[in-house]
C-alpha cells in the first residue's frame, strides 16, 4: 500500500505517489522503451495499461507523467544510471 502523506508546504512537486513508485516503474518500462528506440511495437496506450495495472492507484495524469518521464531519461541516457544508482 502506498503511503499517502500530506506534501509539505515548501514542496514544490504535485505528484506524491509518482515519486513513491518512480523507480519500479522505470525497472518495469526500461526494457520496454530501449525496445521502442528501434521498432515502434510498444504503443503508449499499451505502456499505460501496463503501468496502471501494476499501480492502480495511479490517476490516468499520474500514468502520464511517468511515461513521458521515463521515455525522456531513456533518450538523455539517465534512464540505466538511476536503476544501476538505486539497485
Amino acid at each position: 500500500m502506498m503511503n499517502t502523506k500530506p506534501v509539505s508546504p515548501t514542496e514544490r512537486r504535485e505528484y506524491p505517489q509518482v515519486r513513491e513508485i518512480f523507480l519500479q516503474a522505470c525497472a518495469l518500462l526500461a526494457p520496454i522503451v530501449a525496445a521502442n528506440e528501434q521498432v515502434k511495437t510498444f504503443s503508449n496506450f499499451a505502456m499505460a495499461h501496463m503501468v496502471q495495472d501494476h499501480f492502480p492507484s495511479l490517476s490516468s495524469s499520474e500514468v502520464h507523467i511517468v511515461i513521458v518521464t521515463v521515455e525522456k531519461m531513456h533518450r538523455e541516457k539517465r534512464l540505466h544510471a538511476l536503476l544501476n544508482k538505486k539497485s
